[in-house]
């Protein structure tokens, strides 16, 4: 059982709440643990409260028009989902979804508690505008990639990222549709790009998976 010392922690804003304020916090939070692959937040579930990220990685991501994944940047730890600021500020939703990538463990407070005591809290504000500002450089990363390198750079990138939160491991389990989804392509893209890499001895495409084999970059 987490108590609310431990996601005092993660979030040290909370650490100026009165006692009392944290007590009905620890009493009304709801702990709810997501295997890898569950969606996590939608535009139903968002508007139940604020989450508190304990552990484990999230990828939030939209649908295009075409029915396609475009991922917008990842969560973990002390991190927060921004739907939960949206819903609170304007109470509408907001078309998005949170899939979870590692393992985790979230915390929920009940969205009342959260708007009485949270949404005008000034270490609060001060933590999620850090937040969320790191979070629009990732997408505005991600866009001058779009825009700016090739196929193959961005496919390059992408096994950078992953084998470095991975302790450098060559085998990466992941789909040439997830792939897609992250670097803002297309699976017949990336795949053909993917193909060509691996006639070069680069690395070798397998079922689920893909090995670096001769990383020269």
């Amino acid at each position: 059982m987490v108590k609310i010392k431990d996601i005092c922690k993660s979030y040290p804003f909370l650490n100026e709440l009165d006692a009392e304020v944290l007590s009905t916090f620890s009493e009304r939070i709801i702990l709810n643990n997501y295997e890898i692959g569950q969606n996590v937040f939608d535009n139903k579930v968002s508007c139940i409260g604020f989450s508190f990220i304990l552990e484990g990685r999230l990828r939030v991501y939209k649908l295009g028009d075409d029915g396609k994944e475009i991922t917008l940047y990842r969560l973990g730890k002390g991190d927060n989902c921004f739907n939960t600021i949206l819903c609170a500020l304007t109470d509408t939703d907001e078309v998005s979804f949170a899939e979870v990538e590692e393992n985790a463990l979230i915390a929920v407070l009940p969205m009342d508690l959260f708007k009485k005591y949270l949404l005008n809290n000034n270490s609060f504000l001060k933590y999620i505008f850090k937040n969320l500002y790191n979070k629009f450089e990732n997408v505005v990363e991600g866009l001058q990639k779009v825009t700016f390198d090739s196929i193959e750079n961005r496919i390059i990138d992408y096994f950078k990222t992953t084998m470095a939160n991975n302790n450098g491991s060559k085998i990466i389990y992941t789909t040439h549709e997830k792939i897609a989804a992250d670097i803002g392509s297309s699976r017949e893209v990336v795949s053909r790009s993917l193909k060509s890499l691996e006639k070069r001895g680069i690395l070798e495409l397998g079922r689920g998976k893909i090995k670096i084999k001769n990383w020269i970059y």
